[in-house]
């Protein structure tokens, strides 16, 4: 299916959706089935010219800070100009701690409870109990999900255009279907590591150095300390801390930032075999060592495993 016609089906689900959200305005919340809309259910997208395409993924990480949508979660701006949005039914939804960001939702590994914020893992009490990665949803019904929200979902509609939700449902199936790289490539979950993950076997740290150096070191500099991540973190320190989030800015970039996607792949397999060589060969303390006065992480740390100099 190509994207011209996939954007034309999402619109005229979403039109039904409306009309059926503003008929019904605080009954059932379930996300609407483009079946019963008169669309014919679409097979699963693999996400056409996504390759090329990394703003869904920054949008499912910040998407108030992607885009100048004048809102600020809990402040200002959206349908109630306090920085609300509304849940499925028509509520006003406060946002918690999560600020109606879908990381905060789902996880940045998008397998929500089952995943690395879930209650066996980092206990996270905004996460939901929906895994993206195994949701078998159409990426019209995703789209119209985000639109109209349910009980713990917001409407994303009320502050973001169709484009930009198809772009996060685009995503969302780009890493599920594999067409895109995903945690799954990158790390795995541990209940005795810090941060309950460990990355994978298998990368090429001598490959990374190079991929970092082709792809990072313009702007980072070639030790990683040009730019302070999180606020006194070199980028060498939060790959070897926070890898579990760091895969999905190589992939997408940074939100509101000049960070765009800088690999390039022609499948979710190489990606990811890309971005888990660049974060063993940052897990190399002394060429892209902390920033001055700040402690590193220390021998045997798990996170990194066998990687770790």
């Amino acid at each position: 299916m190509n994207r011209v016609f996939l954007r034309s089906a999402v619109a005229v689900v979403l039109m039904s959706s409306a009309l059926s959200v503003g008929c019904e305005k605080g009954g059932s919340t379930t996300p609407p089935d483009p079946t019963t809309a008169g669309v014919q259910e679409a097979p699963r997208v693999a996400v056409p010219e996504a390759l090329g395409d990394d703003v869904g993924g920054r949008l499912f990480d910040r998407f108030y800070g992607e885009s100048d949508l004048g809102f600020e979660p809990g402040k200002s701006g959206g349908p109630n100009g306090d920085g609300t949005l509304h849940d499925g039914g028509g509520n006003a939804m406060p946002s918690e701690g999560h600020d109606y960001r879908l990381k905060n939702l789902f996880g940045w590994d998008l397998r929500g409870v089952d995943g690395i914020y879930g209650p066996e893992y980092q206990a996270k009490k905004t996460v939901l109990p929906v895994n993206l990665l195994t949701d078998s949803r159409s990426v019209e019904a995703l789209v119209a999900w985000l639109t109209n929200g349910d009980d713990v979902v917001p409407a994303y509609g009320e502050v973001m255009s169709a484009e930009q939700i198809l772009s996060i449902a685009e995503f969302v199936d780009g890493v599920r279907t594999g067409a895109l790289p995903g945690p799954t490539h990158v790390f795995e979950l541990s209940k005795e590591a810090p941060k309950n993950y460990t990355l994978k076997s298998g990368a090429d740290a001598e490959r990374g150095k190079q991929i970092y150096a082709d792809a990072c070191a313009g702007c980072h500099g070639e030790d990683a300390r040009n730019i302070a991540v999180d606020g006194d973190n070199s980028v060498g320190l939060f790959a070897r801390t926070k890898a579990y989030e760091g895969w999905l800015k190589v992939l997408n970039g940074h939100p509101g930032s000049s960070m765009h996607r800088e690999i390039t792949f022609t499948s979710g397999d190489e990606g990811g075999q890309q971005i888990l060589d660049l974060f063993a060969a940052l897990c190399d303390r002394t060429l892209f060592p902390s920033l001055d006065g700040v402690d590193d992480v220390p021998d045997g740390d798990l996170r990194c495993g066998s990687y770790l100099k």
